[in-house]
């Protein structure tokens, strides 16, 4: 285990980092022992043949894939490996339109040709699965290069993979899974041709820790692993890689599964006890592990209710929007805390009062005037001025990360009001310059 190894280390640190493990110095509120650089017997992530290729073994056992790295960058630096290892420049991508940023980033670097996959909302504003036989239909029309899909998604819901990259394959297109929310699901791990998973979302593992899986013949582990150690750090954490050791261990324990199996239970009785809420409507969808509290019938907000929850309750909540909040469950939790959640959501939920069904209404999709690498010269324009022109940046609501408009796209008045009501509200809407909501970058 690296851990111990970590522990046991007893050589005198002529080397980096700085801090050179010294406690009595330093104080131990920190794990400054057990931080140290690739030195002799302690492995290389970049060429791995020691103790780090063990730990990759072990993801690759317990999710069942062709070939595991770990990653100590979270699952932006999997997918910016993964596109580059897939694609040339102007080759044509098929991307769900509802893909994190990150994803949106790695294809801009490429210089590639972008089209959508468009998985429409629930009537709660939740973004469906994506449709296999739309999949079809655009592979028909563009013979793209790589699909590029996320499932589960922020909110929990899953796609078909397995159809959409049968479908896929028949075609020799390689498919990307963006699972960085289902490192608990562990079949995805040979789901698809690259699978990237973010292990500190919903399991015991350090921020940034993350896996990536290569699987079947069309995409080269050897050509991931080049490109990975082109966007990944060359300096990475052994605390963090000791986090992602201890992460694998751990899940693949008779004691992890035990726990598995209670907090199935008690999260199966949270559900049966927020059925029974009267304004706010609890939804689940294909992953247990999330939790939506929907605001739509109530006379309050995601972000009031979320702040209800916090200043009254102590209660932080994963995110919240104009209609719903996301609470992010696990095997980790303090199972007397569903209990309390329960408690403080039906005290508010007899504070509210019942209004009429209500959701934010779909934005149109954003036409499409260029590719984000073929844009040049943006420039900040007033945002009331701003309506049919290209857009030069992108802009989010974070969490999650999906874009509403990216670079290229051409900017609609409804967008313009959206994004301006959603600020009102309180909703945390960034973009790349950080000057909404008065100014928005324009292609000119």
């Amino acid at each position: 285990m690296l851990y111990d190894k970590l522990k046991k280390n007893k050589k005198i640190p002529f080397h980096m980092p700085g801090h050179k493990r010294n406690a009595k110095l330093l104080g131990d509120k920190l794990p400054y022992k057990l931080d140290i650089t690739e030195i002799d017997s302690f492995d290389n992530l970049h060429n791995p043949e020691g103790i780090i290729k063990e730990i990759e073994n072990k993801a690759k056992n317990i999710y069942n894939s062709g070939k595991s790295f770990i990653l100590v960058n979270g699952s932006t630096v999997g997918i910016l490996a993964g596109v580059s290892s897939t694609v040339k420049r102007g080759d044509t991508v098929l991307v769900a339109r509802n893909c994190h940023k990150s994803v949106y980033n790695a294809l801009e670097l490429m210089g590639v040709d972008i089209h959508f996959i468009y998985p429409g909302t629930d009537e709660y504003g939740i973004f469906r699965p994506i449709n296999t036989d739309v999949v079809k239909l655009k592979i028909d029309e563009l013979k793209p290069k790589l699909i590029i899909i996320t499932s589960p998604t922020y909110e929990g819901v899953c796609s078909d993979v397995e159809n959409i990259c049968k479908l896929a394959h028949s075609f020799n297109i390689p498919v990307l899974l963006d699972a960085a929310h289902g490192a608990h699901m562990y079949e995805l791990g040979s789901a698809a041709d690259i699978v990237i998973m973010s292990l500190h979302k919903t399991l015991p593992a350090l921020t940034q820790c993350a896996v990536a899986h290569i699987n079947g013949d069309l995409v080269s582990s050897e050509k991931f692993r080049i490109k990975l150690s082109v966007f990944e750090t060359s300096s990475p954490s052994y605390v963090l890689m000791a986090s992602i050791d201890e992460c694998l261990t751990y899940i693949s324990s008779n004691d992890y599964k035990n726990i598995t199996g209670e907090y199935l239970l008690k999260r199966f009785k949270l559900n049966e006890s927020l059925s029974k809420l009267n304004h706010l409507k609890a939804l689940e969808y294909d992953d247990i592990n999330k939790l939506i509290i929907f605001t739509g019938y109530s006379d309050i907000n995601g972000i009031r209710l979320a702040d209800i929850l916090r200043s009254d309750y102590n209660i932080e909540v994963e995110m919240a929007g104009k209609d719903y909040i996301i609470l992010i469950t696990t095997e980790c939790d303090d199972f007397k805390n569903y209990t309390m959640l329960s408690k403080a959501l039906k005290e508010i939920d007899n504070s509210l009062v019942e209004t009429e069904f209500k959701t934010s209404n779909l934005l149109p999709p954003p036409k499409k005037n260029c590719n984000p690498f073929e844009l040049s010269n943006a420039k900040a324009v007033s945002v009331d001025l701003s309506a049919g022109k290209v857009c030069g940046e992108y802009v989010w609501a974070y969490p999650p990360g999906v874009p509403l408009i990216v670079p290229g796209e051409v900017i609609s008045e409804q967008l313009i009001e959206s994004v301006k009501s959603d600020i009102s509200d309180g909703v945390n809407i960034q973009s790349t310059y950080m000057e909404l909501p008065e100014k928005i970058y324009c292609q000119l």
